[in-house]
């Protein structure tokens, strides 16, 4: 260990390898600002082994009733993934000087291994619940745009008329946007090993038109689409969604569901994530089941930074695009 992270370690108040904290910081509150404005440290954190992690987790107080079932749990996930799923058993520890109480690394009392467990596992069904509802999301909102741009021409989702004056400037590269996304389609159907596709390219020449090719689109085609129409158009398929519904608040929607499914389709954990995109919210008293998310939480947090945010778009979407005969949702 260098001189600089011998002095930085024995510096900061606080150990994260030991229990509890010294009386009182060993440099004033005034000099902190020093320590973060030195370069970064190098990680000098060794491997451990299961049984290293699991001892470690004893000494922290928590409740293991069955060592080797928790072996078994550890090597599935790994350790570090795990221990995602038992912060909120952490418990919170006085810092001398400060009114706020912060995280430490020892356990709440009671806190069981099991309950761990089963908090992981949630996290495990959650996904699957979300990716069922993007799908029917997906599919419905590529529908809608089938609809509007096929209306003008069966190449509409081609034609540089259907988007800003943008898409059809080069950018710093000398790529046209318009011409790399219709490249890109094309290879993506010519790749296709669908029925459909296959019989279109046994039968026919040049391109597919929007309602057949729409079937081999990914989400970041749509979002392409979305990102670059132009407002009449964004305006019709919005309105396809609610009569009311603001363009902007719509693509902010594609946006946000857009990280929450890549984060299910790469398995990545779900509970308590923050979203890159926020969703936004519809203002007035037409969209009553937003308005709660407005404010912000006592961290200063908004909700529509975290999931559940998303949750709240997903469930309006499935009820305004899913509705059974008696109008009401699935």
């Amino acid at each position: 260990m260098t001189a600089l992270n011998r002095k930085l370690k024995s510096g900061f108040p606080y150990d994260r390898c030991s229990l509890a904290w010294p009386r009182r910081p060993a440099i004033a509150r005034s000099s902190y600002f020093v320590c973060f404005a030195l370069p970064k440290l190098p990680h000098l954190k060794t491997y451990k082994t299961i049984d290293e992690c699991l001892d470690m987790m004893l000494m922290r107080g928590m409740v293991i009733p069955d060592m080797d079932f928790a072996r078994r749990m550890i090597e599935r996930p790994g350790y570090y993934r795990l221990s995602a799923f038992y912060y909120p058993f952490r418990a919170f520890c006085e810092v001398p000087g400060e009114a706020d109480k912060v995280r430490c690394d020892r356990f709440r009392d009671g806190t069981r291994f099991d309950d761990v467990v089963a908090f992981y596992l949630w996290d495990k069904r959650v996904p699957l619940e979300i990716t069922d509802a993007i799908e029917r999301i997906e599919i419905a909102l590529r529908a809608a745009i089938v609809e509007v741009l096929g209306a003008l021409n069966p190449q509409g989702h081609r034609d540089p008329r259907s988007y800003k004056p943008e898409i059809r400037e080069p950018n710093e590269q000398g790529d046209v946007p318009i011409d790399l996304f219709a490249s890109k389609l094309e290879e993506a159907f010519r790749r296709s090993k669908e029925e459909y596709a296959k019989h279109f390219k046994r039968r026919y020449s040049g391109s597919p038109p929007i309602w057949i090719e729409a079937g081999t689109w990914d989400w970041g085609n749509m979002a392409f689409i979305l990102r670059y129409l132009n407002d009449r158009r964004k305006d019709e398929i919005a309105a396809r969604i609610h009569p009311d519904l603001p363009r902007s608040v719509m693509e902010s929607w594609v946006n946000a569901l857009n990280d929450v499914r890549n984060d299910c389709a790469h398995h990545s954990r779900i509970w308590n994530k923050n979203l890159i995109n926020s969703p936004g919210i519809p203002k007035g008293t037409t969209f009553a089941e937003f308005q709660h998310l407005r404010g912000r939480h006592a961290k200063g947090a908004a909700p529509t930074q975290k999931l559940y945010g998303a949750l709240v778009v997903m469930a309006f979407l499935i009820k305004q695009f899913h509705r059974t005969r008696n109008g009401t949702s699935e």
